[in-house]
């Protein structure tokens, strides 16, 4: 029976792997807002 629990364990792996494509899309998300700000120095110049 000790075998079928590693078998569940090793689901759990996949699930965790979902969630790391999951943060990767934020880091475009603050690339985008790096753009925005540099018109502002234009601006002050």
């Amino acid at each position: 029976m000790g075998n079928g629990e590693r078998i569940i364990t090793n689901s759990q792996l996949p699930i965790t792997n979902s969630q790391l494509p999951i943060p990767n899309y934020q880091c475009p998300i603050l690339n985008s807002q790096f753009p925005i700000p540099n018109p502002d120095l234009a601006i002050t110049i």
